[in-house]
């Protein structure tokens, strides 16, 4: 069992570190799919750190462990596909949850915008620029000057992924 102090000094670490891993890590990885998963490992050890010795946790040594980590990840624990062994499982709760809504909810729109955001998300998959692109103006909302620096991209061509993609989706989403 974790003490209250070794719980409170994670959280203060994680809130303070979180933006900074999350962006070496977007920024570094091939695949976006993977991001989660790295920064979980990095966060269980930093945790693992602190259990040990707490003394020595500190930013910068939480970006060297974020490095380690993703280099780890894709030297030893790159899958190019998982298959969910219980796809079915979830298939048959999907069943019984659809039996249980009520009338006043739509759910051919539901189904149709899960279906366009799996679509847009294996659209972006295909150009790992892009991707990148996307989530960090999209999701973290950095602006097109910060993700070009984080990039090592110029502006104008940030610019061009974001709204050359749009248009391509938008086309292919009225098609």
């Amino acid at each position: 069992m974790m003490s209250q102090e070794t719980l409170n000094l994670f959280d203060e670490l994680y809130y303070e570190t979180y933006q900074d891993v999350l962006k070496y890590v977007i920024i570094n990885c091939s695949n976006m799919e993977d991001v989660k998963d790295i920064i979980q490992n990095v966060y269980l050890e930093v945790l693992n750190k602190i259990e040990k010795n707490s003394s020595i946790i500190s930013k910068a040594y939480i970006l060297g462990i974020t490095k380690n980590k993703v280099k780890d990840y894709y030297r030893f624990h790159y899958k190019n596909k998982i298959i969910s062994l219980f796809t079915k499982i979830k298939e048959q709760e999907n069943i019984e949850l659809i039996d249980t809504i009520t009338s006043d909810i739509d759910i051919e729109k539901i189904i149709l915008k899960e279906e366009n955001i799996k679509f847009i998300w294996n659209y972006l998959k295909k150009n790992t620029i892009t991707s990148k692109i996307f989530y960090l103006y999209y999701y973290l909302d950095y602006s097109i000057k910060d993700i070009s620096k984080e990039l090592n991209i110029s502006e104008s061509n940030i610019k061009n992924h974001l709204y050359r993609t749009l248009k391509k989706l938008n086309s292919l989403m009225k098609g």
